[in-house]
């Protein structure tokens, strides 16, 4: 398992407070998601096990490009289909790639519009948006300064200050 990095931290934090005004879906949502992909991948169709880690529950449109939480705002998604290949691309043309069958394109791109659709298209109003990204800006500045203080700390203690002292009795 990869350690925690202060960028992973920031990417977190980030997440995790902007989800207090956009939840992130309801596992009610993730269920409906599945059920109606019929645990298979909307980009290429692979079938997914449910218990095998391999579904993704993936942003259409990515949190850091203005997307929402909103269950219509995902598609189910393998774990090839979101993590190696999709990436930040735009979900028409990564389909278009993934599927050079025009009709399977075409019942693909179908099914996942038909799912988008149902999004009730509440956003959040650009100027509330702008507040809560300083907000969020503020807290991730107060991360690095705390960052910056420890990364000093550790630079004036001598090496040896964070190992731990030997056990009592222990030679």
């Amino acid at each position: 398992m990869a350690k925690d990095t202060p960028s992973m931290a920031k990417n977190k934090m980030r997440r995790s407070l902007l989800a207090i005004v956009d939840p992130h879906p309801s596992p009610t949502e993730i269920d409906l998601l599945w059920s109606y992909f019929q645990s298979c991948c909307a980009y290429c169709g692979v079938t997914i096990t449910r218990d095998s880690r391999t579904g993704h529950v993936d942003h259409v449109v990515s949190s850091a490009l203005g997307g929402s939480n909103c269950i219509y705002n995902h598609v189910l998604s393998c774990a090839r289909c979101n993590g190696d290949d999709k990436r930040e691309e735009p979900w028409e043309s990564f389909l278009a790639k993934k599927v050079s069958d025009r009709a399977l394109f075409a019942e693909r791109h179908a099914r996942i519009s038909t799912w988008l659709s149902r999004s009730p298209g509440r956003s959040i109003p650009p100027d509330v948006r702008a507040h809560i990204d300083a907000i969020i800006d503020q807290a991730i500045g107060d991360f690095d300064s705390a960052v910056q203080e420890l990364r000093a700390l550790r630079k004036v203690a001598p090496d040896d200050s964070f190992k731990p002292k030997p056990l009592c009795g222990s030679a």
